[in-house]
Parts: C-alpha cells; sequence; structure tokens
C-alpha cells in the first residue's frame, strides 16, 4: 500500500540555487508505463529505486507536467518530509568561439600575438604573457514584486538559469616592455608555446530539479511518479486493398512521435476516446517554468482540451481486430494477430509491451492485418436547395454535382476503428486516400475514394403553383409554394455500378418516384417546414441513363 503526496497542498517550491557538487545521491525515474493520448498528450509512471544510508535525494529532471497531474507515491516504510524544486547550478561545457575567448581561457601561458595595423613586410608582432581577466560580475536577480528590495533592472532570461552573454573586454598580455591592452578584434592569429591550449569553456547554468527529503534512510524502497505531459504523441493510419472485389485487405500501424523523454522497455498503451482534460496546457508549478503571476494568469483562463474542434477528430476511438490475413500481395504490409484491448471508462486501451523510443526519435508499429467485407457505392448528395423561413425558390435552378466513388466497408473486428486516415491499394498500385472516421465494431464505414468522373448527374427545381398568403405564422404571411425536381444521371464507365442518391429539402414530400425512402428529421423541428431527407438506391448498366422525380410543397415568406 502506498501513500500519495500531491505537489498542490506538500511540494514547496523554492528558488535558492544547489551546487552540482552538493547534489547528493541520486534517483533518477525511469518511465515503465505510459498512455498515449492523440493530441500530444502522454500519462507517465516512472518508478526509481532509493540510493542507502541517503536522506536527502535529487529525482533530477523530468517533462515539464500538466497542472495538477503530478504526484509522487511511495511505501508507508518511506518516510518523506518534503518535496522541493529548487534551481541548481551546472556546468556547460561550450566549444571556443573566437581568439579573445580562447585567449581568456589561457591566463599565464606564453604566447606570440599577430596584431592588425603592421604591413606585409613589418607585422606587429607581440610576445608576452596572457593575464587573467578581471571577476565577471554575477548576472543580477530581477526585482522581486513580493518583497521591498532594490529596484534593479529584470533579467528574465537569468530567471531561468540562462546567463547573460558577457560583452567583450580588453586583452592584458604582460610583455619585457610593459603591460600592453588590446580590442579583442585586434588579434588575428596567436602561438601558443608549449602544450596544447585550453579550448573548452565552462558555463554555468540554473535547471529545476526535484529533491526528496526523508526522515531517515529506506535504502531499497522503490517511489513512483506519475505526470502528464506535452511532447509525445500517436497517430493511426489505414491501408485498405481493394485487389479482391468483396474482401479487403485491412492493415493498420501506429507511428509514435517522441519528443518528450527517453523510453526503454515500457509498457505503452495507445489511448483513444475524447478525453476532458481541462489543464492540459498549464504547466505544473513543479516545473518552474512560469513566475507567479504567468502561472496565476494561466490558470484564471485555463483551456479546457475539448474546447477545440481539431481534437475531435484526432480523439475518436481506435479499431483493432484479431485476425491475421491470408492475402498474398508484394507491397501490402501484413501483420501479426492484434493484442487484446482493454477499456477504461469511455477510452480504450491498445497495448505494446516492451516500447524503446529516444527522445527525438520517430517509431512506426504495425497493429494488425485482417479481412473486411465491402462493396464499392457512388454517392450524390443534394442538399436543401431553400429554406422556406429565410429564402425564396430560385426557380429553374439548374446544377451540376459532385458524385463520388466510396468504399462501404463493415468493421469485422471486434472493435471500433478510431478516426484515422486511410490509403486505398488494388493491384499493387496507388488508388486514393481520405478519412475513416470513427465506426463501431459491425458497423459500416463509408470512405471515399475518388471523384466518379465518368458518372454524369443533372438535378433541377422548378415553381409549379403558388399560393399567395396561405398562411399566417408568428405574425407573418407566407405562401404555399409547390415545387417539382427532376434528377438525371447517366453510367458512363463500362461497368454496371450501384448509386446511391440523397436529396434534402425542406416542406411536405408530394410525390416521388422509384423506391425513394423518406425520412423526416429533427432538423426542422423549430421551424414552419419541417425536413426531409428522400434517399435512393438505384443500380446503373454501362450506358445506362435514370431519371427520377419528385414534388413537394412549402411555406415561403410573402
Amino acid at each position: 500500500k502506498h501513500t500519495f503526496l500531491t505537489n498542490a497542498i506538500s511540494l514547496a517550491v523554492a528558488g535558492a540555487a544547489l551546487s552540482s557538487a552538493a547534489a547528493g545521491a541520486n534517483a533518477i525515474p525511469k518511465i515503465e508505463r505510459l498512455a498515449l493520448f492523440k493530441n500530444g498528450l502522454g500519462y507517465a509512471t516512472a518508478t526509481a529505486t532509493l540510493p542507502e544510508k541517503a536522506t536527502s535525494i535529487r529525482l533530477g529532471q523530468l517533462p515539464v507536467p500538466s497542472y495538477g497531474t503530478f504526484w509522487v507515491g511511495y511505501p508507508k516504510e518511506v518516510k518523506v518530509r518534503s518535496l522541493t524544486t529548487a534551481m541548481e547550478t551546472v556546468d556547460e561545457l561550450l566549444p571556443v568561439m573566437g581568439v579573445d575567448q580562447l585567449l581568456r581561457l589561457n591566463p599565464g601561458r606564453k604566447v606570440v600575438l599577430h596584431v592588425a595595423g603592421g604591413t606585409a613586410n613589418e607585422p606587429v608582432v607581440i610576445e608576452g604573457v596572457v593575464q587573467a581577466p578581471a571577476a565577471t560580475p554575477t548576472a543580477p536577480e530581477p526585482p522581486s514584486p513580493y518583497f521591498m528590495d532594490v529596484r534593479r533592472a529584470p533579467d528574465r532570461s537569468s530567471y531561468y538559469g540562462y546567463s547573460p552573454v558577457p560583452q567583450n573586454g580588453v586583452l592584458v598580455v604582460k610583455t619585457e616592455k610593459g603591460t600592453v591592452a588590446l580590442a579583442p578584434g585586434a588579434v588575428q592569429r596567436v602561438e601558443f608555446a608549449g602544450a596544447e591550449p585550453l579550448c573548452v569553456t565552462t558555463n554555468q547554468q540554473k535547471r529545476p530539479a526535484i529533491r526528496m527529503e526523508l526522515e531517515k534512510p529506506a535504502g531499497g524502497q522503490k517511489v513512483a511518479v506519475s505526470y502528464l505531459a506535452r511532447g509525445i504523441t500517436w497517430v493511426p493510419s489505414y491501408r485498405i486493398d481493394l485487389s479482391n472485389e468483396k474482401t479487403a485487405v485491412f492493415s493498420a500501424q501506429a507511428q509514435i512521435i517522441n519528443e518528450m523523454a527517453d523510453i526503454e522497455s515500457a509498457h505503452v498503451d495507445l489511448v483513444t476516446g475524447f478525453p476532458n482534460i481541462q489543464f492540459a496546457e498549464l504547466p505544473n508549478p513543479v516545473a518552474m517554468s512560469q513566475t507567479l503571476a504567468e502561472f496565476l494568469k494561466s490558470l484564471a483562463t485555463g483551456r479546457a482540451e475539448g474546447g477545440e474542434r481539431g481534437y475531435m477528430m484526432q480523439q475518436q476511438a481506435l479499431a483493432f481486430n484479431n485476425v491475421s490475413s491470408g492475402y498474398d500481395s508484394a507491397p501490402l504490409p501484413t501483420y501479426s494477430t492484434a493484442a487484446t484491448g482493454q477499456t477504461a471508462e469511455d477510452l480504450f486501451l491498445y497495448p505494446l509491451p516492451k516500447v524503446s523510443l529516444k527522445k527525438g526519435e520517430t517509431a512506426t508499429i504495425p497493429l494488425f492485418t485482417t479481412d473486411m467485407p465491402y462493396r464499392h457505392l457512388y454517392t450524390w448528395k443534394i442538399g436543401d436547395q431553400l429554406d422556406g423561413d429565410t429564402s425564396r425558390p430560385r426557380g429553374d435552378g439548374k446544377s451540376a454535382e459532385e458524385v463520388w466513388h466510396i468504399c462501404r466497408l463493415v468493421n469485422a473486428a471486434r472493435m471500433p476503428l478510431t478516426t484515422a486516415v486511410a490509403e486505398f491499394v488494388k493491384d499493387n498500385q496507388f488508388v486514393g486516400q481520405d478519412t475513416c472516421f470513427y465506426t463501431a465494431a459491425g458497423a459500416e464505414a463509408s470512405i471515399r475514394i475518388n471523384r466518379a468522373l465518368n458518372v454524369q448527374v443533372e438535378q433541377a427545381e422548378v415553381e409549379v403553383e403558388r399560393k399567395r398568403n396561405a398562411a399566417h405564422f408568428n405574425g407573418t404571411s407566407y405562401d404555399l409554394v409547390k415545387l417539382t425536381g427532376e434528377l438525371k444521371l447517366r453510367n458512363r464507365l463500362d461497368k454496371a455500378i450501384d448509386f446511391e442518391i440523397t436529396k434534402e429539402l425542406s416542406g411536405e414530400v408530394i410525390e416521388k418516384s422509384e423506391d425513394a425512402k423518406d425520412v423526416q428529421t429533427a432538423k426542422g423541428l423549430r421551424q414552419i417546414n419541417p425536413k426531409h431527407i428522400l434517399t435512393w438506391l438505384a443500380p446503373l448498366k454501362a450506358g445506362e441513363e435514370l431519371k427520377l422525380t419528385y414534388s413537394y410543397q412549402l411555406y415561403i415568406r410573402s
């Protein structure tokens, strides 16, 4: 059984600097379990073993957690006094960037300097010993709005641990004739006597680190750190082979993009669904990435994760089955049987054991291949040409429409298909690409393949009758208008096709040709005219033409 300590109550955030020499014992948490969302968030659980005979333990740096998601768990035997985040001083090794910097790094060395200002026949040469530069003053801390102190000019870079770039000063060389001061840019070449000069400089920086203080040593015990952080995501993609006219070979893969932290043999769950994470973009105070004023301002305007419509496509549920494909096609990837996922509330988790991925790497992981029944369908969707509450009939409104060749696929998996990009291939050739939206297990998914340019369609609606001031609604006079519509189709392909036509309209349907399905929707419940959707399913032979008619009436403002 573990006791949990939350940073919101017991985590002290301190600004005192800690030298690297005084860092003491280390216990660096290693990520063992990671749940990945499709919006750049990952929920990590990391563990670390406490060192022997240590009561002050450095946990080091972690990915920046989201506000309210940083927790530390430990056994009852571990008596934690506090967790503190503080700025520690670290040494950063940098290469020499110029001759002047090289000279400053090597005080006491005998040198020969070639200085600008001479001639080719008589160059200016100075021999001497490089003198140590004057001590660089420590960068002042920024003024605190919470304590009466000297009002120094703010330097935000030093607050976050970045030292300001020192200005170039004079170079001092002691010669036999005296001391010479040179401008840094005056030195063109330098020759060192004896051993190789020091060519690497040490720059002190500050970074936040977490320290755990114990009442007594607890060597061998484990602590767990869990947090939600940005910088890692996964994206699914599908490949659908339509070489067989009735059964599609459906393959799925996942790509993990890691910019957060190194992962070594961790259990990774690919999470789908639509999680509600209100403060995903607000950094946790434990990271010390914001000032107090910035944190409070961000907290007051914290954004909910579901507030952006762009996440809707990313967060629809995932599809994975457990059947491998026997289809033999060279460019088509055939993956193994899918693992059994699990459900957590409204989310689905697809497990990937022992994933190793370094920071900055991207992994492509095959998920599964399975067979799914499908059929080709050509669709024509016609919107409502007018709304009786706000518009008038257009008269003879002829227009060309778009016809799409789609794949209507039955999800034969026992799990849902998440929203993902889908690629179509046939006989080893690329055919098209579109988005496969969320599809429950056993349901149909309609995925567009291409525009059907060889299927010609045309529509027209005309007004045939009008009754002036036929009714009054809410004090407004309306005309009752009757219209007839005509739909023409022609198949110029060299094969028979199945055609689906949907027509939206406002008003009351009077007549419709063929076996049109009429569905009255709830879309028009608060309007004068009801809303209808007419649907025709019609087979068309090669070269065949088809004409469909319908009539309806609706109220139009006078």
